[in-house]
């Protein structure tokens, strides 16, 4: 078998160097350089393609919402606890100096004095009003001026009968010694005016009542009147009396304007007088004359 196998190793070679032809070549004059020996080129092991790197899915980092920032709730301020104010102890009223109206003379001028007394006696003028107070231990006058009557809220109630305090200066006017207050806060009345007169029929009245004081009620027939007073004619089926009143105590008497109308009620309180032969009755203060209706 070997040598089969040197036999053909042979022929090839021979092939080889003769040529396909099979003529036979020259023989090559100069040396035959042997054929290179290849060295074996490892083919280089391929380059491990780096696996690629996995593209890591994008981590979706959800964008968290801020949690809600909680608005601070602002802590309470304590609202201070008032200081109350202690009630201050109640004020006694200062004790009032009263002045026997006995001790008053012409002396004391100008002196001021706080009396007491009871209205004995009432007039009326032209500029205003006076009371006779009595307390006891004499009499004295107390002149209001219309600004100052009509400044006191208490001149319903001062009238015959009330008991009144009053202060103010000492003065003298012919002789008469009185009580002048510069303010109605001045004049009070402790208790009011008792009942003023005996209510009578007109027709009952006659001349020998004069300088009595009485009360009457009835309707308003008519009026006569001047810029100085007023003649309001009053009757109530028994007879017709005149009623005279100065402006002074007209314009301020409540209601005043109903005495013009025929028809309307009213109570008069006043002195019984006679001028030229008629009856009169005539009211001294506003409050003596009242519309009923």
């Amino acid at each position: 078998m070997q040598r089969k196998i040197s036999v053909t190793i042979m022929i090839v070679l021979a092939v080889t160097v003769t040529g396909c032809g099979g003529a036979s070549q020259p023989a090559a004059t100069a040396t035959t350089k042997p054929l290179p020996v290849l060295a074996d080129t490892a083919t280089p092991a391929p380059t491990n393609t780096p696996a690629p790197t996995e593209t890591l899915a994008p981590t979706n980092t959800p964008t968290s919402e801020p949690a809600p920032t909680t608005a601070d709730t602002p802590t309470p301020v304590d609202t201070p606890t008032p200081t109350l104010t202690p009630t201050p102890a109640a004020t006694s009223t200062p004790k009032v100096t009263l002045t026997d109206i006995g001790s008053i003379t012409a002396d004391r001028s100008g002196e001021e004095v706080t009396v007491e007394g009871a209205v004995v006696g009432t007039a009326s003028f032209q500029a205003g009003f006076k009371f006779t107070l009595d307390d006891g231990t004499g009499q004295i006058t107390l002149l209001m001026w219309h600004n100052v009557y009509d400044d006191c809220w208490d001149a319903a109630e001062i009238n015959l009968g009330a008991k009144v305090r009053a202060s103010g200066e000492i003065g003298q006017y012919e002789g008469e010694l009185q009580i002048e207050p510069d303010f109605g806060g001045d004049v009070k009345a402790i208790t009011g005016a008792a009942a003023s007169a005996p209510q009578r029929e007109i027709g009952s009245l006659y001349g020998g009542d004069e300088g009595q004081r009485v009360m009457i009620e009835g309707e308003i027939i008519r009026v006569e009147g001047r810029g100085s007073w007023a003649k309001v004619f009053v009757g109530d089926g028994s007879g017709e009396v005149m009623v005279f009143i100065y402006q002074n105590v007209l314009d301020r008497i409540p209601n005043n304007t109903a005495l013009g109308t025929s028809g309307s009620r009213v109570r008069v309180v006043g002195t019984i007088e006679l001028y030229k032969g008629n009856l009169e009755v005539v009211p001294t203060l506003p409050y003596d004359v009242v519309v009923l209706e």
